[in-house]
C-alpha cells in the first residue's frame, strides 16, 4: 500500500512535536514509512499485542505493540506512535480487561485514517472479513 496524504501530515506533526531533531527530512522520511508498515500490517492481520504487567488495582495495563514486517518482530517503542495507540510514553493504558488490546488496536487503526467512514474497521480487518 502507497504512502497517504494523512500519513505524510501526520510523520510531519510528530517530527514537529519533538524538539532537537536533526535531520528533520530523513525523520519524516523513516516515520512516513514506519506508518504505512504499521498500517500495511493492521490490515494483513500481522500486528499483535501483548500485556506486560497488571496494576495492582486492575485499571491498567503495561502493553507491547508490534508488527511483523519481512518476517520480523518489530515493536513500537516511539512515544509519539504510543500515542496515537493511546498508550502513554511509558506503555501503560489505562481501562480493565484485554479488551484494551483491542481498544489500542482499533485507535491506532482510526488515526491512520483520515476519517472514521474511510477506515472502515469491520471491513477492511482481515480477520473480520473473514466472518462475513
Amino acid at each position: 500500500m502507497r504512502t497517504t496524504k494523512h500519513i505524510t501530515n501526520l510523520a510531519q506533526k510528530i517530527v514537529d512535536e519533538q524538539k532537537g531533531i536533526y535531520m528533520r527530512e530523513s525523520a519524516i522520511n523513516y516515520l512516513r514509512d514506519e506508518l504505512t508498515r504499521i498500517k500495511n500490517a493492521l490490515l494483513n492481520g500481522r500486528f499483535y499485542c501483548g500485556v506486560v504487567s497488571v496494576s495492582r488495582s486492575g485499571m491498567s495495563r503495561k502493553i507491547k505493540i508490534g508488527y511483523i514486517y519481512k518476517g520480523k518482530l518489530n515493536l513500537i517503542h516511539n512515544p509519539q506512535i504510543l500515542k496515537l495507540a493511546g498508550i502513554n510514553k511509558n506503555g501503560n493504558i489505562s481501562g480493565c480487561g484485554m479488551d484494551m488490546l483491542f481498544h489500542s488496536q482499533y485507535t491506532l487503526f482510526h488515526n491512520l485514517h483520515t476519517s472514521y467512514k474511510k477506515a472502515h474497521y469491520q471491513r477492511r480487518m482481515k480477520r473480520y472479513r473473514e466472518l462475513i
